[in-house]
């Protein structure tokens, strides 16, 4: 049964962080000379072969089970390397065990970040109110060194949200911090009935890593922009075309041309004095005025 719930655990955060989730929130970073900077006092990592902080850097980012890297000079003189240090089962972040030890890093850390990939969904908030004292099974037991309760409450929260592998975190009173760490450490079972929730437990919390899918900026739609302006334009159109007035055609009256007359050909007579005239030039009298000639 524990193991069918720890299978069902780990397939469910499996399909909700896929492995190249881009989403990368910075949580802490160093920063050299700032006041109250995050001192990445981080255990618990391990030796990179990055030898630029910008490779470190980016290593991390695209290491789903990566939440701290810490950049950090080593050695003098002749001998100083360039050491790149990264990792998710970290603790004593402010701590490191020793003042020695603090101090010792103060002088060797050049940069580093607690960063988050992908976001956090709220599944159920295991305090008093809702679920009353639970205790999960099988958690990893987070160490903290400093700070109130409430601070090393949220650390332990952060500690969670922090690790893609983390479902399920909770606060004991007496022994404080304790988070789903897989493989080695997933959440088996839960119990009301224990000691630990009866008599330790402050609060806790069940989450979900999500990560949505990329996608990239859409660009403009051009296919549709041109095709409403075209139409657009045609509406426009014929709505100028239907408003214009159609002109009156003028009515016009044909003129009669009257044909010219041939040309006559002169005709010529024979006048009784035996002189030849043009009939033109001739006025002949009426009749009742001819005298009358008698033979």
């Amino acid at each position: 049964m524990k193991s069918a719930i720890a299978g069902l655990a780990l397939l469910r955060s499996a399909m909700a962080m896929p492995a190249d989730c881009p989403n990368v929130t910075v949580i802490h970073k160093v920063e050299l000379g700032a006041k109250d900077t995050w001192l990445d006092a981080c255990l618990g990592l391990d030796k990179s072969t990055e030898t630029t902080m910008e490779g470190c850097k980016a290593e991390c980012n695209a290491n789903l089970n990566c939440s701290v890297w810490q950049f950090l000079k080593k050695g003098k003189g002749d001998n100083v390397k360039e050491e790149c240090w990264s990792g998710n089962a970290a603790h004593a972040c402010l701590s490191r065990g020793s003042k020695s030890q603090e101090q010792k890093l103060e002088e060797e850390l050049l940069g580093g970040e607690r960063i988050q990939h992908g976001f956090i969904k709220d599944i159920s908030d295991n305090t008093q109110a809702t679920t009353g004292p639970l205790e999960t099974i099988g958690l990893k037991n987070y160490k903290e060194a400093t700070g109130t309760d409430a601070e090393k409450i949220a650390r332990c929260k952060l500690a969670c949200y922090t690790d893609s592998t983390c479902t399920v975190w909770q606060f004991g009173s007496k022994d404080g911090c304790w988070v789903e760490h897989k493989p080695s450490f997933p959440a088996t079972s839960t119990d009301k009935e224990s000691d630990w929730a009866k008599n330790q437990f402050v609060e806790g919390q069940n989450i979900e890593h999500t990560c949505p899918q990329y996608k990239p900026e859409d660009g403009l739609p051009w296919v549709w922009i041109i095709t409403g302006i075209v139409l657009g334009l045609l509406a426009l159109a014929g709505i100028i075309y239907s408003l214009q007035k159609t002109p009156k055609k003028k009515k016009t009256r044909a003129i009669k041309v009257t044909p010219k007359p041939a040309p006559q050909k002169p005709v010529y007579l024979l006048m009784p004095n035996g002189q030849i005239v043009p009939e033109s030039s001739c006025i002949v009298a009426p009749a009742e005025m001819q005298p009358m000639i008698h033979h």
